[in-house]
This record gives structure tokens, C-alpha cells and sequence, in this order.
């Protein structure tokens, strides 16, 4: 597990680069849903991910003046809110992140311990012994991308991970039937008839889980981020839209990984617990 300093590292950097990427555009308002998505995904990451390695360290009353920044970036992605709003918001948890940052610094108690990305037993999962061996060895690919500095690889092992999981989570249900009836479930263009989960892609994986209670709503919201991105092993596309993936991109990613992982893991017969 991160400590908290690489957690407020891990969000001035994303704070950083969102405020940048607003700043730069031209039109008035925020309505593309890339933009709107990517906007999701940084708050997200704070409330989902970084604030939990900070809980132990800090008040809850130093945590609720970050959180407050992230909140209104959160709600202005459902009204389609000026640009300016987004890079003010964007300036306030950047600020508020740095004070934090000295509260922890200026604490006098330790701040470091042991990462820990051990592979967490599939069994609810799977039974197959061939197939647990094959995800943790997923696991640990991406966790080795990550060391190796090999970012855009490490997240489309982890988008191809993650799709592994929905599918295992699908194998697992005796009666299908609810798989099919979603509103999100991806039909035949010409037939009108859902597709035969043999050709189901990560998108319907997503959507069809959330809907049935397998992941909860920031799950899919972040869920389809990720799914995105994958989608950069196509090097044509990369660099039509002038992406290159850096470590913090990675490190957020895969802790989106391990936290949807974590929900498919605790679903028993098709539904949330």
C-alpha cells in the first residue's frame, strides 16, 4: 500500500495535470464526455483510493477541505459547467492538498510502510486451479509493467485483466438469464437478439455489471476510463490524440484495478453483498 505522502504526491500530479488539460481548451463549457469522464476519474481517484491511505494520518476535518474541491468537480461533470469552474475547483484542491501535505510532513510521526500489491484469492471467482494460476499471473504482470516504467502496458494488462474478471464473474452464474435482460445487454444490429457472451467486449462487461449490482456507480464511471485507455495499444490512435501515458497515469489506473477486482470478489449470486 502507498504511504500517505505518495498518495498526496500521486494527487497534486493528477490536480496538476487536469488543470492543465481544462486551462488549455477553448470552448466556454465542459460537454465532451472524454473531457467529462477524465474529470470523473481524478475525483474519483481521491475519494476511492488516496483519501483511505490518509484516513489513520489526518483529521476528518483536514480531509473534508480536500474533499470539498473534489466535490464540486464532481458535480459540475452532471450540468455541464464553464471551464472556469472546473480550473477554480481544480486550484482549490491543489491548495488544499499542499496543506495537507505539511500537516503530515510537520506531524513528526512516520509516514512510510511496506507497498503491498500481493494477488488476492480469486476462488470466489473461479474454481479451476489452471484459471487462478492464469489470473495471478495477470496480476503480477501488471504489477511488473509498473516497476518496469512500462506504463501503457501495464494498463492494457490491466484493462485485459479486468475484462478476465467479468467474465469469470459471468461463468459463475448457473441461470445467465439477467446477463440478457439488462438494459445495457449489446444486441445483434441486424437481428435485434442480445450477443452470446462469447462475443461480449469489456464496454458491456461494464455497463451490464453495474446494472445488475456487480460494481457500484463510481466503479463503472472509473471502470470506463480505464476501458478507454486500453484502448491505446493501437499505436494509429495514440497518436492521433497525442497521449503518452506517465507513471502517476498508471499508478491510478491500477488502483482502479485492484478496487473493481475487489468488488467483483465480493459479489455472491450475481448481486453486490
Amino acid at each position: 500500500m502507498k504511504t500517505p505522502l505518495e498518495a498526496l504526491d500521486e494527487a497534486l500530479s493528477e490536480v496538476g495535470k487536469a488543470r492543465k488539460r481544462v486551462a488549455n481548451a477553448t470552448s466556454k463549457q465542459v460537454t465532451s464526455a472524454d473531457e467529462i469522464d477524465y474529470l470523473k476519474a481524478v475525483s474519483y481517484a481521491w475519494f476511492h483510493s488516496h483519501r483511505d491511505v490518509l484516513t489513520k494520518r489526518v483529521t476528518e476535518d483536514s480531509l473534508h477541505d480536500v474533499d470539498a474541491p473534489y466535490r464540486r468537480i464532481l458535480d459540475s461533470t452532471a450540468i455541464n459547467a464553464a471551464r472556469k469552474t472546473y480550473v477554480r475547483a481544480l486550484w482549490d484542491a491543489k491548495s488544499a492538498l499542499v496543506s495537507l501535505r505539511g500537516e503530515i510532513l510537520t506531524s513528526g510521526e512516520p509516514s512510510h510502510s511496506q507497498a503491498s500489491d500481493s494477488v488476492p484469492d480469486f476462488s470466489p471467482l473461479v474454481g479451476d486451479a489452471e484459471m487462478k494460476s492464469i489470473l495471478a499471473d495477470r496480476w503480477g504482470e501488471c504489477h511488473r509493467c509498473l516497476e518496469a516504467r512500462a506504463y501503457l502496458a501495464a494498463t492494457v494488462m490491466m484493462g485485459g485483466l479486468l475484462e478476465a474478471l467479468f467474465v469469470a464473474r459471468a461463468n459463475q452464474l448457473s441461470d445467465k438469464s439477467a446477463l440478457f435482460k439488462a438494459k445495457a445487454t449489446p444486441q445483434d444490429p441486424k437481428t435485434k437478439k442480445p450477443l452470446p457472451l462469447s462475443e461480449w467486449t469489456l464496454r458491456p462487461y461494464i455497463d451490464v455489471g453495474f446494472e445488475i449490482g456487480w460494481i457500484t456507480r463510481p466503479g463503472k464511471d472509473v471502470a470506463a476510463v480505464l476501458r478507454d485507455y486500453r484502448n491505446y495499444v493501437h499505436p494509429e490512435k495514440q497518436r492521433s490524440h497525442g497521449v503518452r501515458l506517465q507513471e502517476q497515469d498508471a499508478l491510478m489506473f491500477w488502483d482502479i484495478t485492484r478496487n473493481l477486482a475487489a468488488q467483483l470478489l465480493r459479489v455472491r449470486n450475481g448481486k453486490g453483498t
